[in-house]
């Protein structure tokens, strides 16, 4: 069975970096009542039974970098990220997709230690070690370019707040598209 796990990354404390969280969350409710969006559901082996240790699919909220963040995705064949971007590249609420794998590999991130790994880094020590992890070109990430990730506040800006939907609809969108179906990203 191909397990995807969902991960809402980033610090409800502290502004707009919990977006992450929101967005998981959001996408949880969706899951748990389908019918709360115009989607239709998603098939009964994703969806796995929610609870259960051998369900397919598993949400986490989590405040992890590098190696802790790698851990949590061993077992894993599929992964979407969700997090806040801090490029100044995008508007305020832009949300983009890519794959880990087309993400430049930075010697330091966002890393709660000096003595971590990128993410990237931590994932090819751990294949070197022999984890079951999955390819970067399987890792997805949905990202919400948002300035005020250091404010410590646990409200989101308005321009945040306003892209946490189109944020769901990427994540749901790649859930169907792993789940082998034809869905539209725009």
């Amino acid at each position: 069975m191909n397990k995807t796990l969902i991960i809402g990354l980033g610090n409800p404390i502290l502004g707009d970096d919990g977006v992450g969280w929101v967005v998981a969350q959001e996408v949880e409710k969706i899951l748990i009542e389908p019918s709360s969006l115009a989607l239709p559901p998603l098939s009964a082996e994703l969806r796995g039974k929610w609870g259960e240790k051998d369900g397919s699919l598993k949400i986490e909220c989590l405040a992890l970098a590098g190696i802790s963040l790698m851990e949590q995705m061993v077992g894993y064949q599929r992964v979407i990220l969700i997090d806040s971007l801090n490029t100044g590249q995008h508007d305020q609420g832009e949300v983009v997709t890519f794959s880990l794998d087309s993400l430049e590999d930075l010697l330091h991130g966002h890393s709660a230690s000096a003595h971590d790994l990128s993410l990237k880094g931590a994932l090819k020590l751990g294949r070197s070690m022999g984890a079951d992890l999955p390819k970067d070109e399987d890792i997805q990430i949905v990202a919400i370019e948002a300035a005020h990730v250091y404010d410590f506040t646990e409200e989101l800006t308005p321009e945040i707040i306003a892209a946490v939907p189109i944020a769901v609809q990427k994540v749901m969108s790649l859930l169907k598209i792993m789940e082998g179906t034809r869905h539209d990203f725009s």
